[in-house]
């Protein structure tokens, strides 16, 4: 009996942790996104130096302006595997870095090959390797994100027939 209490605390224990820790995931993915919001401004600076400079410091300020772009959409790529925990969405973490050096520093022939390869195994691996159960998760994911579109557009639908 004593062992089937102690076996009973561990498990409560254990659970706890566990929502300890995606309590701190989420938390950590909320100073992501805030992380990039705040950072998004700088795109606008970006953006007035590409039309103001000159061709060639222009192309340099673009490749600024694309690397720092990309690295927002890699946080919230991995604000997203935080919070969702899905084979997927590592996927598609690892797709953005991937792409992001390819664009950004990219600079010899083997590079770009040897980052096209890359691509190329991790379609491999989204398209052959995720389990059945894997892909019904990101469906039912997916299917979850349009119905809170469709609720979110029949809210505001709503919302702006009783303003007028």
């Amino acid at each position: 009996m004593k062992k089937y209490r102690n076996n009973i605390k561990l498990k409560n224990l254990k659970s706890k942790i566990i929502s300890g820790v995606m309590w701190l995931e989420t938390l950590l993915a909320i100073f992501m996104i805030a992380s990039v919001l705040l950072s998004s401004k700088d795109l606008i600076s970006f953006i007035i130096q590409i039309f103001t400079l000159d061709a060639i410091p222009s192309y340099d300020m673009f490749q600024k302006f694309l690397s720092h772009l990309l690295l927002l959409v890699i946080a919230l790529e991995l604000a997203l595997m935080l919070v969702k925990h899905t084979p997927n969405s590592v996927v598609e973490v690892m797709l953005y870095a991937i792409a992001r050096k390819m664009l950004v520093y990219g600079s010899s022939a083997l590079e770009i090959f040897l980052g096209v390869l890359s691509l190329a195994g991790i379609f491999f691996i989204k398209k052959y390797l995720f389990s059945e159960q894997d892909k019904k998760l990101e469906e039912k994911e997916s299917f979850v994100q349009e119905l809170s579109v469709d609720i979110i557009e029949k809210t505001n639908i709503v919302s702006n027939k009783t303003a007028e």
